[in-house]
């Protein structure tokens, strides 16, 4: 059993962090994480656009979010805490809108920079969770310690994020609001629905109105980002399952499988199984 699975958490370094992140193709985090850069630096495509991260940055990954790595530097070292959101949801910590705002702001492709000395305290914390996590010595309380230190840590990320952010961190603008909402529908709906129109009722704005605001924050229109979401929501499908490519079509809401590949196609030049032969060993 592994200590996510036993604990709700586990710390991952540049020795073993690429059991979690894939390096050859498109992949979904299983559970949230938190990944810092000590030195070096990693490049991340991440729906939209890319985002990279050098020496002192963290951002946070996110299950609903399809990522795909780019490149990493040969003196990348880093520490990723990954975390099953029940068990952050357990222990009753005071800052769920933090850490909403922040998600947000990931999002938006900013990996956020750390002062040195913010970096070196928190490295510590997680090293000590980690070598607390990782010790084969027989511990009564290993599980109260476990979650204790974790407690420890996300204070520290509030605390360093609260100072750097002050009123900001409750002020989201109403353009940055729509578009936050749109891609948690989306999230939530693209398996059903891939019209603006959709997405636009259920803020109850207009279409263009939609767009208009999608397209200042993020750099590309609300129809761009419904199709790359979809078309990274197969990628992952074809490289990381068995399923028939019929199968896949009718999990991702298409009619029948020539609706898919024709709209696959469209926006890869390659059809779903010649895509997914890249990756057949």
């Amino acid at each position: 059993m592994t200590a996510l699975e036993q604990f709700g958490v586990d710390v991952f370094t540049q020795h073993n962090i690429f059991e979690r992140i894939s390096a050859d193709k498109p992949f979904r985090p299983e559970n949230p994480a938190f990944i810092f850069i000590k030195s070096g630096s990693i490049k991340l495509r991440q729906h939209f656009s890319d985002l990279e991260l050098s020496a002192n940055m963290f951002m946070v990954t996110d299950p609903q979010t399809v990522y795909e790595l780019i490149s990493v530097s040969d003196d990348f070292q880093s520490r990723m805490v990954s975390y099953k959101r029940e068990f952050i949801s357990a222990l009753s910590l005071k800052f769920n809108r933090l850490i909403t705002y922040r998600y947000f702001r990931q999002q938006m492709n900013v990996g956020v920079p750390f002062h040195q000395d913010d970096m070196d305290v928190v490295w510590k914390s997680v090293n000590f969770l980690k070598y607390i996590l990782d010790s084969q010595t027989e511990m009564t309380y290993k599980k109260e310690m476990v979650e204790h230190l974790f407690s420890v840590f996300c204070y520290q990320m509030a605390g360093i994020i609260g100072s750097e952010d002050n009123n900001a961190m409750s002020q989201m603008s109403r353009q940055e609001e729509i578009v936050f909402i749109f891609l948690n529908d989306l999230a939530s709906h693209h398996h059903n629905d891939r019209t603006v129109e959709f997405y636009a009722e259920r803020q109850s704005i207009t279409t263009r109105h939609l767009s208009s605001v999608v397209k200042t924050i993020t750099g590309k229109s609300a129809s761009q980002i419904i199709a790359l979401i979809v078309i990274n929501e197969a990628k992952v499908l074809l490289n990381s399952s068995k399923k028939p490519v019929s199968e896949i079509s009718t999990i991702l809401g298409f009619s029948d499988q020539y609706s898919f590949s024709h709209f696959f196609k469209k926006h890869l030049e390659v059809s779903p199984s010649q895509y997914r032969h890249q990756f057949e060993g």
